[in-house]
């Protein structure tokens, strides 16, 4: 199990958001992305308020 990687999907989850973006933004990080990006314009409000990079596709 990756700890950081289900905490950081449990913080999205509390924020009102889903648990798989946060996985998902907490791994591409790790995997040396710098920006999340979705289109799920939700996701991308709550990284950005938690202060992470993340841009929405339209």
């Amino acid at each position: 199990m990756n700890r950081p990687a289900v905490e950081a999907g449990l913080a999205l989850l509390e924020a009102g958001g889903d648990f798989a973006d946060g996985i998902m933004a907490h791994e591409g990080k790790w995997l040396g992305g710098e920006t999340f990006v979705s289109f799920d314009k939700k996701a991308v409000t709550l990284l950005s308020d938690q202060g992470e990079a993340a841009q929405l596709l339209t």
